[in-house]
């Protein structure tokens, strides 16, 4: 029962932190909600997210769950960026010693604890959860299809300089996240219906890198759990013929598509500023290649302007951080991969971990720095898996070795002839 009430609290969370995010902030730009909850994200993870950490503190305290080697790696690493932090506030230099960005990076690792213990005990079998997100994703799609002439659905334009809103890669994240929870739900038919469903929205909202994410994500999930099948051999494609057809048909494109500038995208403006930021990562490293160079973004930026992807970790918390954050995302990966390939892949649980952890590998590599709330999913996600894995082996791990002592017993009582 008290498992059930985590499970339900986690799941609670992660509809409020994700597919609430584009409903809020879709409100916000429309005009029917006031914006009194300003980003989100951060707000809704303080007031929601406290009591689910308080909840699951309490069960590992009176021994209901207990923690894996993930658990325990993802803690230490959280413990070290928070103190790495700490410890460049109070004796740093500079930007080092700033109050916003220390406030920055707890805040940071605050969402990864958040989001981590919100997927570490997400239940995908509550049927509640599923149509609420399946809702979602169609909803979704509605209202970037209406509000954006088949281009880009641009909330903040819609919203005006007086209100500030999200931009396209938060809302691309929560439709990200939500089609790869489904995709990892369903199978067969459903999963290429989603597929259809997401990639047209993603195109519409604009983002890049979640765009190419998760069609790498897709593609591979469909080859691990359906192989060569009706699925993959006859509907998926079909429903991508269809998505062209209406591409074709609406000259979609033939506009200016942010997804578009993939074509060109070397002369994209967004590509060209990451690449300066690339190369300024690559010298502080070569500069400081033991400790990085903590809050050195704000001599070119403010905060948060890493390198996309995860050298940004090297730059902020030193080799050590480096190769720690490097390490979870290839224990998750790992892990994740041995669970689908022990005949785990058709549990949406294991399917979600391997969504996740290859989800948050590829952004590492190619668009997220290392801040990003994006990469606590694939290891919440992995430990929730493993920690499945290990509740329905006990039992009957416990079972065999009744029988095999009730088998002793018998011996022993039997007389010998």
């Amino acid at each position: 029962m008290k498992r059930r009430y985590l499970s339900f609290c986690a799941g609670v969370v992660f509809v409020t932190l994700f597919p609430g995010y584009f409903y809020y902030h879709t409100a916000v730009a429309g005009g029917f909600f006031p914006p009194v909850l300003g980003g989100f994200f951060g707000p809704m993870s303080v007031v929601l997210g406290v009591p689910l950490l308080a909840l699951g503190a309490g069960a590992m305290i009176v021994g209901r769950e207990r923690s894996l080697f993930i658990d325990q790696a993802f803690m230490l690493y959280l413990l070290f960026a928070v103190a790495w932090s700490s410890l460049h506030f109070l004796l740093g230099m500079g930007a080092q010693g700033s109050p916003a960005v220390y406030l920055y990076n707890l805040g940071a690792m605050f969402l990864w604890l958040v989001v981590y213990a919100a997927v570490r005990s997400l239940d995908l079998d509550g049927k509640w959860l599923r149509w609420i997100l399946s809702l979602s994703l169609v909803y979704f799609l509605a209202i970037a299809a209406w509000q954006s002439n088949g281009q880009f659905y641009d909330t903040e334009r819609l919203a005006g300089d007086a209100v500030r809103v999200s931009g396209y890669q938060g809302l691309a994240r929560s439709a990200a996240v939500v089609a790869l929870v489904l995709l990892a739900m369903n199978a067969g038919l459903r999963a290429a219906l989603i597929t259809v469903i997401a990639v047209p929205l993603l195109f519409l909202l604009g983002a890049r890198s979640e765009f190419m994410a998760f069609l790498v994500v897709a593609a591979m999930l469909m080859v691990v759990r359906e192989g060569a099948s009706r699925t993959t051999l006859i509907w998926l494609p079909l429903g991508v013929a269809g998505i062209a057809y209406l591409a074709i048909s609406f000259q979609i494109l033939e506009g200016n598509s942010r997804i578009l500038q993939l074509l060109a995208i070397k002369e994209s403006a967004s590509y060209q500023a990451r690449s300066e930021l690339m190369q300024y990562a690559v010298r502080i490293i070569m500069e400081h290649p033991l400790l990085g160079s903590y809050a050195s973004e704000m001599e070119i930026g403010e905060m948060g302007s890493y390198a996309h992807n995860a050298l940004s970790a090297w730059v902020s918390y030193g080799l050590a951080g480096f190769l720690g954050f490097v390490l979870l995302l290839g224990c998750a990966l790992v892990q994740s991969a041995w669970l689908a390939k022990k005949g785990g892949a058709s549990d949406p649980q294991v399917a979600l971990a391997l969504a996740f952890s290859l989800y948050a590998v590829t952004l590492a590599a190619t668009a997220k720095s290392v801040n990003d709330p994006i990469f606590a999913l694939a290891w919440g996600a992995t430990a929730c898996a493993l920690d499945k894995r290990r509740r329905t082996s006990t039992p009957s791990l416990t079972q065999a070795g009744v029988r095999s002592r009730e088998a002793e017993l018998t011996k022993v009582r039997s007389p010998s002839l």
